[in-house]
C-alpha cells in the first residue's frame, strides 16, 4: 500500500539529506581553516621578531634563554589550536555539533522535486503546488540539528501533510442516532465496488444492533438487483425492490417508507454507477435524491483512481452534494495520491477505506493510515 509515494519520497529525503550535511560541512571546514590560511606561520613571526631585536654583538645568554621559551609557549598554542581544530571537524563530520540554515535555493530545489513527487503519485496539481508552497514556507523559517536531518524533514513534512488532511470524519453508527430511519444515499462510478461497500456498512451497522433495509435503486445495470439480494440474504437484512428499468426515485420512496413503517432504523440506498459527464443520469440522481430527502450522501470510488477520481467526486459534490468518501480497494493502490488530494483540495472526509473482500475489511480512515505508511 503506497509503496510508490513511499519509495519516491523517501529517495528525494534521504539525497537532500546527504547533500545539505555534505555542503554544510564543507563549509564548517572551510570556514575553521580559513584563519590558519590568513596567518603568517608562527615559525617565521618569531624568526623575523628576533631578526629584528637581535643586535650586531651576541645577545646576552638570558636574552637568548627567554626568546627560546616564547617560541616554545608559542608552538605549543598553535599545535594546541591545530588539535582544537582536528576535533571541531570530526565532530562536524559525525553531525554532532551546529545548527544548518538551510538556503533558498537548496529549499526551492527540495521542494520542487516534492512537488514532482506528489504529482507522479497522483496528487491532483493544485493540491501538490499548495504542499509544496507550505513546505517551503516552513524550511525558509527551520533550522536544523546537525545529525539526522532525514528524520527532521521528515517530520516536516509530515506537519504540512497532517495539516492539510485533518478534515473531521464521523462515525456513521453514532451519526445514525440523530434520525429514524437515518438515509444513506450511495453514489458513485460503474465498477468502483459501490454494493459490496454497501453490504459492508450494513453489516457494520448490524454488529452494532441497528436494523437495515437496502434499496435497490440500481435499476439501471444487468445483474444489479440479484447482486444486492445476495447479500441481503448474507445478512439476514430486508431489501426493497422493484424491475429493471423501474423509476429509481420510486424505489427509494419505497424503501423510506418502509423504514418508517417497521421502525427501522437504516435505510442504505443502492444507485447506478454512472460517469460525472452523463447529463441524463445525473439528473436522475438528482431526482432519488429530492425524493429520498437522505440524511448523508457518500461517494464510493477507487482509491487507484488517480486523478480520475478527483474529477468524480469533484462533479458529483457540486451536482449533488457530497457528506464524505468511502474509498475501496485501498490495499491496491501504490500511490496515494487520491486520497490526498481529497483532503487537501476538495475538503471532503474520508470515512472509511476498503481493505478486502470480506464484511469486516472495511475500517474508519485516518491521515495516519496514509502517513505512517509513507515517512
Amino acid at each position: 500500500m503506497f509503496d510508490f509515494l513511499k519509495k519516491k519520497l523517501g529517495n528525494a529525503i534521504n539525497s537532500f539529506s546527504k547533500k545539505v550535511e555534505e555542503s554544510s560541512t564543507e563549509k564548517e571546514e572551510k570556514r575553521i581553516e580559513e584563519p590558519i590560511k590568513e596567518e603568517t606561520p608562527v615559525e617565521e613571526v618569531v624568526e623575523e621578531e628576533l631578526a629584528e631585536e637581535t643586535p650586531t654583538e651576541p645577545l646576552p645568554e638570558i636574552k637568548t634563554i627567554e626568546k627560546t621559551i616564547e617560541i616554545s609557549k608559542i608552538k605549543k598554542t598553535e599545535e594546541e589550536s591545530k588539535k582544537f581544530k582536528a576535533k571541531l571537524k570530526t565532530k562536524l563530520k559525525h553531525g554532532l555539533i551546529g545548527k544548518i540554515k538551510l538556503s533558498e535555493k537548496e529549499i526551492s530545489e527540495f521542494c520542487w522535486d516534492f512537488e514532482m513527487l506528489l504529482m507522479e503519485s497522483d496528487v491532483e496539481i493544485e493540491a501538490a503546488q499548495k504542499l509544496s508552497s507550505e513546505l517551503k514556507e516552513i524550511l525558509l523559517g527551520s533550522e536544523l540539528t546537525r545529525g539526522d536531518i532525514t528524520s527532521q524533514i521528515k517530520n516536516l513534512i509530515r506537519q504540512v501533510l497532517e495539516k492539510n488532511m485533518a478534515e473531521e470524519n464521523f462515525d456513521l453508527v453514532e451519526k445514525s442516532k440523530e434520525n429514524q430511519p437515518f438515509i444513506i444515499m450511495f453514489i458513485g462510478p460503474n465498477g468502483a465496488g459501490k454494493t459490496t461497500t454497501i453490504a459492508k456498512i450494513a453489516n457494520m451497522f448490524l454488529e452494532n444492533k441497528k436494523t437495515v433495509v437496502l434499496a435497490a435503486a440500481d435499476t439501471f445495470r444487468a445483474g444489479s438487483i440479484q447482486q444486492i439480494e445476495e447479500h441481503a440474504k448474507k445478512l439476514n437484512v430486508k431489501v426493497v425492490k422493484h424491475d429493471y428499468g423501474a423509476d429509481p426515485a420510486a424505489v427509494a420512496y419505497d424503501a423510506v417508507a418502509s423504514a418508517k413503517a417497521n421502525k427501522t432504523d437504516v435505510v442504505l440506498i443502492d444507485t447506478a454507477g454512472r460517469q460525472q459527464t452523463n447529463v441524463n443520469l445525473m439528473d436522475e440522481l438528482g431526482k432519488v435524491n429530492r425524493v429520498a430527502k437522505p440524511n448523508l450522501k457518500i461517494f464510493v470510488g477507487e482509491a487507484l483512481a488517480g486523478q480520475a477520481l478527483i474529477d468524480q467526486v469533484e462533479t458529483f459534490k457540486e451536482k449533488i452534494g457530497l457528506d464524505g468518501v468511502i474509498l475501496t480497494k485501498i490495499d491496491t493502490d501504490v500511490k496515494g495520491g487520491g486520497a490526498i488530494s481529497i483532503l487537501t483540495k476538495l475538503n471532503l472526509p474520508i470515512l472509511y477505506v476498503g481493505t478486502g473482500q470480506k464484511y469486516s475489511d472495511i475500517i474508519r480512515f485516518t491521515p495516519e493510515l496514509i502517513l505512517d505508511r509513507i515517512l
